[in-house]
């Protein structure tokens, strides 16, 4: 997988942008957006939005570029989960069910 590091320099900007630091994609700067998790065909599929605010290097935005970022993106949300730990669920939990009532 590739490296990255965040880009906190602009605190106005959210969410934080994700700088690439190897590779050919080496300075490509990446805003998530919407994030999901669909099933299809028995499967679970990770969708995701992205804005592409930096391309220095003027990449194809193909498929492997999309997998890449797919690749970074469950990078870092296994590390927030870590972080997180049980706080994460007891979040995700609160938040389902305020959304039902």
């Amino acid at each position: 997988m590739m490296k990255y590091k965040f880009d906190d320099s602009d605190k106005n900007t959210q969410p934080i942008p994700i700088i690439i630091t190897e590779g050919k994609s080496k300075g490509v700067k990446v805003q998530y957006g919407r994030i999901a998790f669909d099933e299809v065909d028995g499967n679970m599929q990770l969708n995701f939005d992205y804005n592409l605010m930096e391309n220095p290097n003027d990449l194809e935005e193909n498929q492997e570029f999309v997998d890449n970022l797919g690749e970074i993106l469950v990078s870092v949300l296994e590390d927030e989960m870590e972080e997180i730990g049980e706080d994460f669920l007891k979040t995700v939990d609160e938040e389902a069910a305020d959304e039902i009532s």
